[in-house]
């Protein structure tokens, strides 16, 4: 997949000093493009603070885009946040710039998804006992609905959003990242790269063969 002229026209537009506002288009980016085995890193830098999402498809992430609906699928789901979590070992930023992680936040609609699952479950259980016919024609009923969502949106695109924060003590020295993230996920074929600093700003596509961000 390659970015298209409007992304990288956008990106160009972008102030150093609109972090959130530079994350927030790049997230937006990554929903119209969703792709699996894509993914989204946006990066921006301003003085000693660097900004990093990370956007991952619940497919290159888990293996599916469902609420978890078995153990296994818990497990997974468990493990993949714990593997956003460490953000050191997904990307490596200039070592010279001596970047400290200060924060770090993992979401998606897969970690509190089967709650609704389960509740279902027990009430459509519940009904079929006790009103069979009339639970039969809600079945059915939401089974219409749900495929008139899925055809109208394709699928379901459940991701997982990592955000970090790092500080660097020397901000003057870092020049760039290598991004591991492909030995941690190599499920993930792709990830769409934007970056924005005090001396420029770009966009690349980084694969397994070719991890390195300069800046």
């Amino acid at each position: 997949m390659k970015p298209t002229s409007m992304l990288q026209h956008s990106i160009l537009l972008i102030p150093i000093t609109a972090l959130a506002g530079f994350l927030a288009t790049s997230l937006q980016a990554s929903e119209r493009a969703h792709e699996h085995g894509v993914g989204q890193l946006s990066i921006a830098i301003e003085g000693n603070e660097v900004e990093i999402e990370l956007v991952v498809p619940g497919a290159d992430a888990v293996g599916f885009e469902h609420a978890a609906r078995t153990d296994s699928e818990r497990k997974a789901v468990v493990a993949a946040t714990e593997k956003l979590k460490e953000a050191k070992r997904l990307i490596r930023l200039t070592s010279g710039a001596h970047c400290h992680l200060e924060k770090t936040e993992v979401a998606s609609a897969l970690l509190d998804g089967d709650k609704d699952g389960h509740d279902h479950a027990h009430d459509h259980k519940h009904k079929h006992e006790k009103h069979a016919k009339q639970d039969e024609h809600k079945h059915n009923e939401h089974k219409e609905h749900k495929e008139h969502d899925k055809h109208a949106d394709g699928e379901i695109h459940s991701e997982f959003t990592a955000h970090y924060h790092f500080h660097c003590d020397h901000p003057e020295k870092l020049t760039g990242a290598d991004v591991e993230f492909f030995k941690v996920f190599p499920s993930a074929h792709e990830l769409v790269a934007r970056w924005i600093t005090s001396k420029g700003q770009g966009i690349t596509e980084l694969t397994a063969k070719a991890t390195r961000l300069k800046f």
